[in-house]
């Protein structure tokens, strides 16, 4: 039976190829015919692209600056006396203090450098004992830091004149975004005597952000003052962000 067929095959074999070479050729027009450079209106996608305008653009920017649009803006985490002085965040006296700073590490270094070259050839110094009673203590003492109002937005801020805070910064302990304002009295020493929930310039505020305001407003003390009121009255805020 194969050999019957093969013989057939060979006998017509040539109207075989030409049937299947004109079946090919068919196949290739009818495919190239549906081809376009150009799609109907039926096969033109429905997607956009806008393009803001400047004026577009602009308004967007402040919606997000404001934050209107949910993005968060730039927030220092630092505190920030409100009724001071606008100052920059890296005064000349921080850069000063920074430069003097490193002057004595080196000092330092060269000296134990020294005193352990001195060691190993046996000549070592026997530095005598200072008599305590001499001693001054106010050049050990940290200098107080004057008042300044921080540039931007910041996670504490209060309202009491001529009176800088300490660094109990809460703004990241609690998971959502909220603002707590805390009424505080204030004593001559600069210890905080009362402290409690100013509701009506709170906003968003939950358990966990509102405990953390207390105890940071009750915990850090201000630079004491001898000629301020007794008790001094103002409004520390905490900005709480989320994690």
């Amino acid at each position: 039976m194969i050999s019957a067929l093969l013989d057939w095959f060979e006998e017509h074999k040539v109207g075989i190829i030409g049937t299947l070479t004109l079946h090919s050729v068919i196949l290739f027009a009818l495919t190239f015919a549906q081809l376009r450079s150009t799609p109907t209106e039926d096969e033109i996608s429905e997607m956009r692209i806008d393009v803001m305008n400047e004026e577009e653009a602009d308004a967007l920017v402040e919606r997000i600056i404001s934050g209107e649009t949910g993005v968060p803006e730039k927030v220092t985490n630092l505190s920030s006396n409100i009724t001071a002085e606008i100052k920059p965040q890296f005064s000349q006296a921080r850069l000063s203090e920074k430069v003097e700073t490193e002057l004595r590490e080196m000092e330092r270094a060269e000296f134990d450098r020294l005193a352990k070259e001195r060691e190993e050839r046996g000549e070592e110094i026997t530095i005598p004992e200072l008599d305590p009673s001499k001693w001054n203590k106010e050049q050990y003492m940290d200098k107080a830091v004057a008042p300044a109002r921080v540039e931007g937005a910041t996670t504490v801020w209060y309202d009491l004149k001529d009176r800088v805070r300490g660094n109990g910064i809460p703004g990241y302990l609690c998971k959502d975004r909220g603002r707590v304002a805390i009424r505080v009295q204030v004593d001559r020493s600069g210890q905080v005597r009362k402290a409690e929930l100013d509701a009506a310039q709170s906003f968003n505020v939950d358990d966990c952000m509102l405990e953390q305001a207390i105890r940071s407003a009750k915990s850090t003390p201000f630079n004491a003052r001898s000629s301020a009121p007794d008790p001094q009255i103002g409004t520390v805020y905490f900005l709480f962000l989320p994690q």
